[in-house]
């Protein structure tokens, strides 16, 4: 029999702030992240993926081939970025990790083996949140600040252990154009929202374990996507905070439709450009200041 009663929602609060605005009276915020899901990615879901030589040479790609031309495409236009590595991902490429930091960018919490976190038990979740910052801390020298949930499964635990590891942000969820204020018994935490728009998965996603299956929309429909979102955004004041892949949006003809959005979105002086470190950080200081 189907069941008609009303669904339990998770205790969660969101909180906008009225006094919100952006650094210097900007009309919008831009935040580029990047998801390094690396070998992780296929591996995550399935481990038996790592025998499987294409799934995990394709994977790689996005850092040992992609990676050096994304970075050197926001170091020639000097683009901040936040990027959200694995732990096991960072443990394979240390040297990946250097480059990013000696760029000025951030590196952010992933999960450990790129778990989709839904539906774990909270001492399985506490234990991948653990060990993928313990991995990032050893590398960065620092706890991450900040995490993006791969496959975009969160609960309110995942808020819960979030706050209660001391972490500023996530960067999840949906519902907002601008950033705001999580809420649980645990205490607060700043949500950057994001948004299905603005992740290039279903324009360029590769699953070839165990489908073997991909999407490949022209670089051009991708540029279109995104520059009418950022326009909107502008209007709004919203936050533009991407969900780039290197495998994916990395690739060459890919990076050049990148670097003509990059110069189309500067060529704006009314736009923010920042880290999500940085973001979370200007809403902290607006809700203090609210206090």
């Amino acid at each position: 029999m189907i069941d008609l009663s009303p669904p339990s929602y998770a205790e969660l609060s969101s909180r906008t702030l009225p006094n919100f605005s952006w650094p210097e009276g900007k009309s919008c915020g831009v935040t580029i992240g990047w998801h390094v899901d690396g070998e992780a990615g296929p591996v995550g879901w399935d481990r038996r993926a790592a025998a499987h030589l294409t799934a995990v040479s394709e994977a790689a790609y996005g850092v040992t081939t992609a990676m050096p031309r994304v970075l050197d495409l926001h170091r020639a236009m000097e683009v901040p970025a936040t990027f959200f590595v694995p732990g096991h991902v960072a443990e394979r490429h240390p040297r990946m990790i250097d480059a990013i930091l000696a760029d000025g960018h951030e590196v952010a919490h992933h999960g450990y083996l790129h778990e989709n976190v839904f539906g774990l038990s909270p001492e399985e979740e506490r234990a991948v949140f653990e060990k993928g910052s313990a991995v990032l801390e050893g590398l960065v020298g620092r706890a991450p600040r900040g995490w993006s949930a791969p496959g975009w499964g969160v609960s309110a635990q995942s808020i819960d252990v979030m706050i209660d590891m001391g972490m500023l942000y996530d960067a999840s969820l949906m519902e907002f154009d601008i950033p705001h204020l999580l809420e649980t018994a645990s205490g607060r935490l700043v949500e950057l929202p994001i948004s299905l728009t603005l992740d290039d998965w279903a324009l360029f996603g590769a699953s070839l374990y165990p489908s073997g299956s991909g999407v490949t929309a022209p670089a051009d429909e991708a540029r279109r996507i995104w520059q009418e979102e950022f326009d909107g955004l502008r209007r709004y004041g919203g936050l533009f905070n991407t969900t780039f892949h290197p495998n994916l949006t990395g690739r060459p003809g890919r990076l050049l439709m990148l670097a003509e959005l990059f110069g189309y979105m500067r060529s704006f002086d009314d736009v923010w450009w920042g880290t999500c470190e940085q973001a979370a950080r200007h809403v902290s200081a607006l809700d203090g200041a609210a206090a």
